[in-house]
């Protein structure tokens, strides 16, 4: 059986362009902004975020050890009674809200403080039941609908287990038409099945910013995405 990619890709590459206008990010404050990184390379710090799971941490802290700064939010996940409720860890220097997007709720993670480019980093949700499709086949819709997204490129793909459901983390850079400067986006997608009779719902996390030699920003992004708990 295959799944249906229309909705799929809506959780996915249209989640990441839906993010722009969300959090106020559908413009760079200058014309001219230019991002410190091209597509064919990823520094230090964006490693670090998508590798950040891959290895065993001490609940609580990050790869590097340090701990986490912020405290536990629990993200709106619409009305179906059967989805999961998820909190993470959201760092000191962000802000939680939520906006309506086609008759959904969506969960914004906003960082405080815009990058040197005029982009806000942040982190958009959102949780969707995908019918009949197992674990497997919308993890894989997922990723493949990330290819739609102008002048995507993929710099990794990680499979992880988060608290016993299957999950990928893509990351990779792609250039919005309406900004002049290349995104560094972290997807964490999670096909979360509460049991075998349950359907399985797509969980993705679309975390966005364009300094990727930030360390300080990068420890953040990995902070949300290591922070995932669900109940």
């Amino acid at each position: 059986m295959r799944i249906k990619s229309s909705k799929i890709a809506l959780s996915a590459a249209a989640l990441i362009t839906t993010a722009l206008v969300l959090s106020g990010c559908s413009s760079s404050d200058s014309g001219d902004a230019t991002a410190e990184s091209s597509t064919s390379e990823t520094t230090v710090a964006a490693e670090t975020t998508t590798d950040a799971e891959s290895t065993t941490t001490t609940p609580g802290t990050l790869a590097d050890g340090s701990a986490f700064t912020g405290e536990r939010t629990t993200l709106v996940t619409g009305t179906d009674p059967d989805a999961p409720v998820i909190s993470v860890s959201l760092p000191a220097q962000w802000t939680h809200s939520q906006e309506g997007v086609s008759g959904a709720v969506t969960d914004i993670l906003s960082s405080n403080q815009p990058e040197a480019s005029g982009f806000t980093p942040n982190t958009t949700l959102t949780v969707e039941a995908q019918g009949t499709a197992t674990a497997d086949e919308v993890l894989a819709g997922a990723r493949d609908s990330l290819a739609t997204l102008n002048g995507w490129s993929e710099v990794k793909k990680i499979d992880l287990d988060i608290e016993g459901q299957k999950a990928i983390r893509v990351a990779g850079t792609w250039t919005p038409p309406e900004l002049d400067v290349p995104i560094y986006a972290v997807m964490t997608v999670i096909a979360y099945q509460a049991d075998e009779s349950s359907p399985v719902y797509l969980v993705s996390f679309a975390n966005q910013f364009t300094d990727t030699q930030n360390m300080a920003m990068s420890n953040q992004v990995e902070e949300i995405n290591t922070s995932i708990e669900f109940g």
